[in-house]
C-alpha cells in the first residue's frame, strides 16, 4: 500500500517539471526528501544507506529521473538538434556531440535545450551512438 502511495503521489510530483529544475538546489532537496520517504517505507534508520533499497524496489533517484527525462527530450527534439559532424566536416573526437549554439545572453544559457545539450555531451560515446538517440 505504501509503495502505491509513493508512486501515485510522491514520484509523480518528483517527475513533474524535473527537466526545468534539474540542476538546481531544489533537486538536491528533493533527493533528501526522497531518501527520507524510502527510509520511512522500508523501516531503516536515518544513518543507514538507502542505495540497496532503491535497487531492490526498482526506484530511480532524482538524478536518474533527470537523466531519463534528458534522454526523452533528446528523442523528442532529435530533428531540431544537430550534431557537430552535420555543422562541419572536420573529423574531431567530438563529432557525435550535439552542437551548442553561440549565445550572449544568460537566458539562452539557462534554457532547457541548452542544458540538455550540455548534459548530453557528458554521456559516454556508446550511449551517444545508440540508434534511438541519434
Amino acid at each position: 500500500m505504501l509503495w502505491n502511495i509513493y508512486f501515485a503521489y510522491f514520484h509523480s510530483q518528483l517527475r513533474y517539471g524535473i527537466i526545468l529544475r534539474g540542476g538546481t538546489k531544489e533537486s538536491i532537496k528533493a533527493l533528501h526528501i526522497q531518501k527520507k520517504v524510502i527510509r520511512l517505507i522500508t523501516c531503516i534508520n536515518k544513518y543507514e544507506s538507502c542505495r540497496k533499497k532503491f535497487k531492490e524496489n526498482g526506484i530511480l533517484t532524482v538524478t536518474s529521473v533527470y537523466i531519463l527525462e534528458v534522454f526523452c527530450v533528446i528523442k523528442k527534439y532529435k530533428g531540431e538538434l544537430k550534431q557537430n559532424c552535420e555543422i562541419h566536416e572536420h573529423n574531431t573526437r567530438n563529432k557525435y556531440d550535439l552542437h551548442t549554439q553561440s549565445h550572449n545572453t544568460s537566458l539562452l544559457q539557462k534554457s532547457v535545450l541548452h542544458m540538455v545539450v550540455r548534459l548530453y555531451k557528458r554521456f559516454p560515446l556508446k550511449i551517444k551512438q545508440l540508434d534511438n538517440f541519434n
